[in-house]
Order: C-alpha cells, then sequence, then structure tokens
C-alpha cells in the first residue's frame, strides 16, 4: 500500500551562523548558485525512484535550513518548478519555508507567496534586544514586527513564530515578556524551544571552557510548565513538546507526518530520509546506493522493497554531495535499516512527544504491561487518564510527564531491548 509522501530540502546557507545551531550550514552564498543545481538534479533523481513505494504527489514541502530566505525568489521558484515537474504537488498541500526577519522585505514575501509557499517559520528566537544579542542574531526586535507585517500584506495567514526560553541567568520576567509580547500578536502557531547546549557548537564550547553556566535544571522545568499553561490558558492546544496551534489546521503538517513516521525524502547536504517500507526502483531493481563509475568513493549495501524501514542521511560536504547528484546517484552519506526493536522504540519515542500519544493496539504485551504499569503509577500526574475502550486506548504524557519524556522513554526502550 503506498504511503503519503513529504519531502524535506535543507537550505545549508546562512548570513552568520548561530553559536546555539549544530545543523550543517555554511556562510559562503558564491555556492548557491551550484546548489540550486544540485538540488533540481537531486529531486530529479528521486523522481524516478519513488513510484510504487510512495504515493506522488507530496502532500507537504518543507523548506529549512540554514535560512532558506537567503535564495532568491527566482532560486526558489527554481526549485519549486522541479518539484512541481518532478514529483507533483497534492492541491492545497502544506509548503512552508522558514525565514528570518533580517533577511526578507515585503517585496520578497510577496515574492514568495505567488510561488505558492502559503506557511511561513518565522526564526525570531526572542523580542529582547539583550537576548537576541546572547543568541548572536542578526536581526532586531523591530525586524521582527516588520517581518510579520509583510508576511500578513502578502498574504499569509498560516505563520509560525519561533521562540527560545531558558537562556543562561534568564529571569521568569523576561521569558514572560517574550510570551506577552507574542500573545498579543495573536499568530496561529508557536514553537517555543528551551535552549539546549549541543557539542560542536560555540556555546557548547564556551559552557566547557566556564564562560557561562546552563539554566538550572529544575528551572528549565519551570519554564517548561509555565509556557505550557500560560499559552493553554491563552487557547493554544500544547500539540507537542515545543510546539502549539490555535486550532488543529494551523498544526505543522509536515513535522506530523515526521512523528507519525509517514515516508519523507531529504534533499540537499545533510537531509535526512525516511521510508517506512523500504526501498526498490520502480522495476524491483537492487540499488547500489553511492557507487557506479568514477572517482567518487564509498558504496553502500544494497535495499530491497520490504527489507525493513530504511532511514538515510545525505553527504555533509557540499562538493562531495555536487559531485553525486551530478553522477546521477542520490548523495547518501549512510543508511539503516531499523530491527523491529528500533521501530518500537521510534514509535514510543516520536507517539510520547504528542498529544496523540501512543496507540495500545498492537504492542508487544511485554510493553503493554509496561505501560500499563507506567501509566498506573502516573495516572492524571505523569499521563492522562486512558480511555476505558481498549480499542481506543492511548497513553498520553500530562505536561509534566513531558518534563519526563527522556526517563519514561528510557525505561520503555531498556524493556524493548
Amino acid at each position: 500500500m503506498c504511503q503519503p509522501l513529504s519531502l524535506y530540502i535543507h537550505v545549508p546557507f546562512c548570513r552568520r551562523k548561530c553559536p546555539y545551531c549544530d545543523f550543517f550550514s555554511v556562510t559562503d552564498p558564491s555556492l548557491i548558485p551550484a546548489y540550486v543545481d544540485g538540488v533540481c538534479k537531486e529531486i530529479r533523481i528521486w523522481s524516478g525512484m519513488t513510484t510504487g513505494r510512495v504515493q506522488t504527489p507530496l502532500h507537504t514541502l518543507y523548506l529549512g535550513g540554514g535560512t532558506p530566505s537567503v535564495l532568491s525568489v527566482s532560486q526558489a521558484a527554481r526549485i519549486l518548478e522541479t518539484v512541481h515537474q518532478a514529483l507533483g504537488v497534492i492541491p492545497n498541500a502544506e509548503i512552508t519555508m522558514e525565514v528570518n526577519p533580517g533577511t526578507v522585505d515585503a517585496a520578497y514575501l510577496s515574492g514568495i507567496r505567488q510561488l505558492g509557499i502559503n506557511r511561513l517559520s518565522i526564526g525570531a528566537q526572542s523580542f529582547d534586544p539583550a537576548k537576541l544579542s546572547f543568541l548572536s542574531r542578526i536581526h532586531t526586535r523591530k525586524q521582527v514586527f516588520e517581518t510579520l507585517s509583510g508576511a500578513a500584506r502578502a498574504g499569509f495567514s498560516n505563520i509560525g513564530l519561533d521562540l527560545m526560553y531558558a537562556l543562561p541567568q534568564e529571569t521568569a520576567d523576561v521569558w514572560q515578556a517574550d510570551l506577552d509580547t507574542a500573545l498579543a500578536l495573536q499568530l496561529p502557531h508557536l514553537s517555543c524551544y528551551m535552549l539546549t547546549l549541543e557539542p560542536g557548537t560555540p556555546f557548547y564550547r564556551q559552557y566547557k571552557s566556564g564562560h557561562f553556566s546552563p539554566c538550572d535544571p529544575d528551572q528549565r522545568t519551570d519554564f517548561f510548565v509555565h509556557t505550557s499553561r500560560v499559552l493553554e490558558h491563552a487557547g493554544y492546544s500544547h500539540y507537542e513538546v515545543s510546539n502549539f496551534a490555535k486550532n488543529r489546521r494551523f498544526r505543522s503538517v509536515h513535522n506530523t507526518h515526521y512523528w507519525e513516521r509517514a515516508a519523507y525524502l531529504g534533499v540537499g547536504p545533510s537531509a535526512h530520509s525516511f521510508l517506512p517500507d523500504g526501498f526498490s526502483d520502480p522495476g524491483g531493481q537492487r540499488h547500489d546506493f553511492g557507487s557506479g563509475p568514477g572517482p567518487l568513493p564509498g558504496s553502500l549495501p544494497c535495499i530491497v522493497k520490504n527489507s525493513g524501514p530504511v532511514r538515510a542521511w545525505n553527504k555533509t560536504d557540499i562538493q562531495v554531495w555536487l559531485d553525486h547528484v551530478t553522477a546521477g546517484r542520490l548523495p547518501w552519506a549512510d543508511h539503516e535499516i531499523l530491527s523491529p526493536a528500533q521501530e518500537k522504540m521510534e514509535q514510543m519515542m516520536l507517539g510520547l512527544r504528542t498529544d496523540m500519544g501512543v496507540d495500545v493496539n498492537g504492542l508487544h504485551p511485554e510493553i503493554q504491561v509496561l505501560m500499563d504499569r507506567l501509566a498506573g503509577q502516573g495516572s492524571g500526574v505523569f499521563f492522562h487518564h486512558p480511555h476505558t475502550d481498549s480499542r481506543a486506548k492511548r497513553f498520553r504524557l500530562t505536561c509534566s510527564g513531558l518534563t519526563c519524556l527522556d526517563g519514561i522513554v528510557d525505561a520503555i526502550v531498556r524493556k524493548i531491548t
């Protein structure tokens, strides 16, 4: 049975790297024209390999980064035209683009709206000048409002705003001021992320060298619970750990596909792909990804359809990625075929992140017993009370439960493995 299909396009360019970000990106804009050529080639490679395994046209399309809004309107147009020609897009599909204040103006926003992009994810991170400075953001508070105003004038109604909290020495009052400003804007979607010190980032190195101390764990928990309560009181649904929507219509369909383990293709350097039913070409032939004639090193094991769920990730180096797609090969750095235990682990980890939770039906009996015990111990505190009808029984975490998500998943994983 065919699977709905999503497409993620990674745009690995930034005006300046943020010290907390561990996503792959570079600051050399001279590489963008060659990158656009490569993206179009990779999309066409995929178009010949998805027939019969996943359902095209696309259900969602997401341009993320990096900073996708460093692309010109004409460059974005070329990529979208290739997507429509090679894969197709269903009517009224969610097409999202991440944009950063300081990289767009009203004309740009109008231009991408005319291309068919219908959802914006705006990387504000804060309205507070001191926080913006600490995070090394290139924009000002004023530019956040200008971007939002320009988006509204361009015809965008599905707008999400990213905010960051739990910075070193951040007070509850500073974060509340950010929340109050966001709530006054009446935006349909808010993503609120705690600052995480990722290995390899400048912030992580500064932390390790003693330049600052991270937010206290107990305070992080207080921030999280407070954020959920404030936004739910204001009419937002806390539908995923870090995401809040005014109603179901404004939930991120693309990200929901990730959490539901639907099929998605990743295009661009470092992008990830996931095919729940394995992979084959239209004729059922085996593929030795990354191999073939020419000087490019490395080959990957063959994958056959129905071999199991496949998760793969692209080469990170832009030139190596370009060499592969130019030669007509998927630019995978590596892949894995998920074992049954890994599948169960992902179902638990991703399902419990959301307000849909995990369906008890189909779980291994041992896992059902464990989940029943965990839910019984934390019913009404960490777990919502399960439905009495076992056919509809789901395990869902409360806000307090979400603060213990890692520990709960770890207990389940130990049982699975």
